[in-house]
């Protein structure tokens, strides 16, 4: 797709993050903008820590309308940010930011664009089990929606233990401890998550082969590569697997609804997503 000519009035949004140059996410929303009529480019925008202070500022001065928030800031930023949904305020992270009357507003997509995702597949989220690996923004979006969904039991597994407590801890004042537990379950789970970045940058799973066998499905949120290591061993033990590619889509789509507040070209979106991946 050609973009029409850019010029003073075309609006910018974008994405932060480190490292953020692997994202499908600008020519996803650049496209879909477009296709909507909404004149705006979304740009990638690595982000350096000490640099997430003087963000938002520089954001403003530069016109930027909204922005998604990917690893390592989606909690880190909220400091930053004028209001919260109750939501983003319940779990403290947002992958979602927007300008409304000169405030700077954050929102989770994460966890509704995960069990979409899962739905869109078949694959049922009611009266069932999981295990999540991680305790960071994206792993507490996932949890928050998969039990809101009507997961049965989630076991949380993370590098740091007092991490998974304290997810655990927020989570069962609202859904009730018995649905809760930290570490991996001796039994295995009916689907399990892979929330951390293990396999983004190197040929790493964050769980060994032999004990995938406890599961039955499994989901690495990581999309850019396709296959992780943990996904490539699910497909090897001949279980259903699936890559975040589902999520970004719609995390992506409820981002871009909320920036232009008009129904997101969700074909047009799939289409673009999938081709990057493919390499075309």
């Amino acid at each position: 797709m050609l973009f029409p000519a850019i010029d003073g009035t075309t609006t910018l949004y974008g994405i932060i993050g480190n490292p953020v140059a692997h994202s499908f996410s600008p020519l996803m929303h650049s496209q879909a903008f477009w296709q909507v009529g909404h004149k705006a480019l979304y740009l990638p925008f690595p982000v350096e820590p000490e640099d997430l202070p003087q963000l938002l500022e520089a954001f403003r001065i530069a016109s930027v309308q909204g922005f998604n928030v990917t690893v390592p800031y989606k909690e880190a930023i909220v400091p930053f940010l004028d209001d919260l949904t109750e939501e983003a305020q319940l779990l403290g992270s947002v992958n979602t930011v927007w300008r409304e009357a000169g405030r700077w507003k954050g929102h989770s997509t994460d966890g509704p664009g995960f069990v979409r995702g899962l739905k869109e597949r078949g694959w049922q989220v009611e009266g069932r089990s999981a295990t999540l690996l991680g305790a960071g923004g994206s792993a507490k979006a996932v949890a928050f929606s998969l039990l809101k969904a009507g997961l049965a039991q989630l076991h949380i597994k993370n590098r740091t233990r007092a991490k998974a407590e304290e997810l655990a801890s927020k989570l069962a004042e609202i859904f009730g401890a018995d649905r809760l537990s930290v570490g991996l379950p001796e039994g295995g789970a009916d689907l399990l998550v892979n929330c951390t970045s293990v396999g983004l940058k190197a040929d790493l799973s964050p769980l060994p082969k032999g004990q995938l066998e406890a599961y039955r499905q499994v989901v690495d949120i990581i999309y850019n590569p396709a296959q992780t290591r943990l996904l490539k061993d699910a497909q090897d033990l001949g279980l259903e697997w699936d890559n975040g590619l589902a999520m970004l889509l719609y995390q992506g789509v409820e981002s871009f609804e909320i920036w232009t507040g008009r129904p997101a070209p969700v074909a047009l979106m799939k289409e673009t997503l999938a081709a990057q991946l493919q390499g075309k």
